[in-house]
């Protein structure tokens, strides 16, 4: 008898552990996967005296998983209130993760009048009103690249040593095994606020930042007023002179509306010492 008992116990256990109920609640079985134009936000600009000012709440009511995005600050939630870095268009980016993994995003249209809220200028500096074109600047001497002599001369010449124009670039990425066509007069990179991205004529491809509290001290002045930091491809030919080096990270001389001057001092340079420079300006 406790034998057949046993059986019994054994079967019954078997079949609990096997037998599939098809109503069974599967949670995320059940979520729907979802389509872009179907995430449902609402993004609500804030007024001040009746213009439109640079601040938004979003709310996402969409039931999966969200992020938020202005181009430059994301937060992971299904509301944020985010500030936007120009007067005119600006895109705020609602992000949702379906039940499969796949990311979806939907764009929102903001139109700001007025820059009420304080945001860094540099933003406005190198990406314009969303996207802002640079090419090679000649107008110091007809030279864009070169080198000079780090901790001199903080002007636009920088302490000049030697210096090459645009359209020597190609001989001089020869030189260096750079293969991107970074040379002439229209070779050009697009700083994009959206997701901080650089796209160069050439194809290139790459992300940038920047921190101006990373200036460099020279005497009772400055050498340079902050940090530019990219990845990927990176600025118009990106090479460190002599050393052949990819740089990624570069002191920033001048950033106004219509320049951008860089530096990279070589390895170990102090006064005087070696630094590379890169002239650009802004597209008319």
């Amino acid at each position: 008898m406790k034998k057949y008992i046993l059986l019994l116990s054994l079967v019954a256990g078997f079949m609990a552990l096997t037998s599939c109920d098809p109503k069974e609640d599967n949670t995320k079985s059940n979520l729907k996967v979802l389509t872009p134009d179907q995430i449902d936000a609402e993004v609500i600009v804030e007024k001040i005296d009746g213009k439109s000012v640079n601040k938004v709440s979003v709310s996402n009511h969409t039931p999966l998983p969200s992020k938020i995005s202005n181009g430059v600050n994301n937060v992971a939630s299904a509301y944020a209130e985010l500030l936007l870095f120009n007067t005119g268009d600006n895109t705020v980016t609602v992000y949702a993760m379906n039940p499969d993994g796949t990311e979806i995003s939907r764009d929102y249209s903001v139109n700001v009048d007025e820059m009420y809220y304080e945001v860094p200028k540099e933003y406005a500096l190198l990406c314009g009103s969303g996207e802002k074109v640079w090419r090679w600047d000649d107008s110091v001497d007809g030279t864009v690249w070169g080198n000079c002599g780090y901790l001199s001369d903080s002007g636009g010449s920088f302490g000049q040593w030697w210096g090459t124009d645009v359209d020597d670039i190609a001989n001089q990425a020869s030189n260096y095994g750079y293969t991107f066509n970074d040379s002439g007069s229209s070779a050009t990179m697009t700083f994009i606020l959206n997701g901080l991205r650089i796209n160069k004529s050439s194809g290139g491809q790459g992300t940038f930042n920047f921190d101006m509290d990373k200036t460099t001290p020279n005497g009772d002045g400055l050498w340079s007023i902050g940090k530019l930091y990219t990845t990927g491809e990176s600025v118009l030919f990106p090479i460190m002179i002599n050393a052949g080096t990819h740089m990624q990270e570069y002191d920033i001389m001048t950033l106004d509306e219509g320049r951008l001057y860089l530096t990279v001092p070589s390895e170990g340079a102090g006064a005087w010492g070696e630094a590379t420079f890169w002239r650009f300006r802004a597209d008319q």
